[in-house]
């Protein structure tokens, strides 16, 4: 991260968040990126609709994507590296001017002794704790990236109102949080919270699922930033709102409302309906909810207001 040098050609090694945010820094920087993926499909755990729209601004950035690949080894040569990978059956030798490995995070509890004060920890080494973040020793509790939960700070200082809850015996606990918000810094930002359309159809909802692209909101346009998609998905039999995704501009600040929306069980018509300020991001909340019927699959209503995609040459 402090490399005073802008690499040419950068691999990047890895398909999960961080990868991403690299990816775009450094094309925005001007560096061919190269992302290296594992695994078979791109954003496997995102909705197909929300994947398919981040990997199309990649490509527009000119970022290279290979899913499906077997790493191999590493070698040096000079000031150039070699990644030597094989990808749809065929062995390829990959040169750079540096690679970056983004295959994720540990728990950093080596250095805390947890086995000479008794305390366990799991597979990855994060500490072992119950909804109050208590470990095994009642007296320890463990908080932040160490405890095998998300892995953000405003997570961090949610554990804090946790065992200072248990503390002061208010109840507040893992249980009680709730979905979180998370945002993913790449251009444009993608941020979501709660259920995806899959995970609700997995749990059982009945749903509506309400898209709208983000080239139909004004305030895009004046930013001149009109790539992305906004997706909810929203209970069918009480209208209220089980998730939200939002790839498009300062989406970082307007997915907080959605966080509230859910966790006071407030109907869609509630968020459709306020009166937000003009130009702004979050009026395109007015739209995005503004639902009608268009296809039936299965038992699941499906609902899309952006049926129709407003060319940007007609704006």
């Amino acid at each position: 991260m402090n490399s005073p040098i802008l690499p040419k050609h950068l691999l990047i090694i890895g398909g999960g968040f961080i990868a991403l945010e690299f990816a775009v820094i450094y094309a925005n920087f001007g560096s061919k990126v190269t992302l290296l993926q594992r695994k078979e499909t791109f954003l496997e755990k995102e909705d197909k609709d929300i994947a398919e729209s981040i990997y199309e601004s990649f490509q527009q950035k000119g970022i290279e994507i290979l899913c499906g690949v077997e790493f191999v080894e590493i070698e040096d040569k000079g000031d150039i590296s070699i990644l030597s990978i094989k990808h749809n059956r065929q062995s390829l030798r990959l040169e750079a001017d540096a690679i970056l490995s983004a295959t994720g995070r540990d728990p950093n509890t080596q250095s805390l002794c947890c086995d000479k004060a008794g305390v366990e920890l799991d597979i990855r080494g994060a500490v072992i704790v119950n909804d109050k973040l208590q470990s095994n020793v009642s007296h320890i509790y463990a908080l932040g990236d160490v405890n095998g939960g998300a892995q953000f700070t405003y997570v961090l200082l949610d554990d804090y109102r946790i065992i200072v809850s248990n503390m002061c015996n208010t109840g507040y606990n893992r249980t009680k949080r709730k979905a979180f918000p998370s945002s993913v810094f790449i251009d444009p930002p993608f941020s979501k919270v709660g259920l995806s359309e899959k995970e609700a159809i997995k749990v059982g909802y009945e749903i509506k699922v309400v898209r709208l692209p983000a080239a139909m909101i004004p305030k895009a346009i004046v930013l001149k930033k009109p790539q992305g998609l906004l997706k909810a998905i929203i209970n069918a039999k009480t209208n209220e709102i089980l998730g939200a995704m939002l790839f498009c501009e300062e989406s970082y600040e307007m997915i907080n409302l959605i966080k509230l929306a859910i966790d006071l069980k407030l109907s869609y018509e509630m968020v459709k309906n306020q009166i937000y300020a003009h130009p702004t991001m979050s009026e395109a909340f007015n739209d995005l909810f503004n639902v009608r019927e268009v296809k039936m699959a299965s038992s699941i209503q499906v609902f899309d207001i952006a049926s129709i995609y407003i060319s940007l040459d007609n704006i």
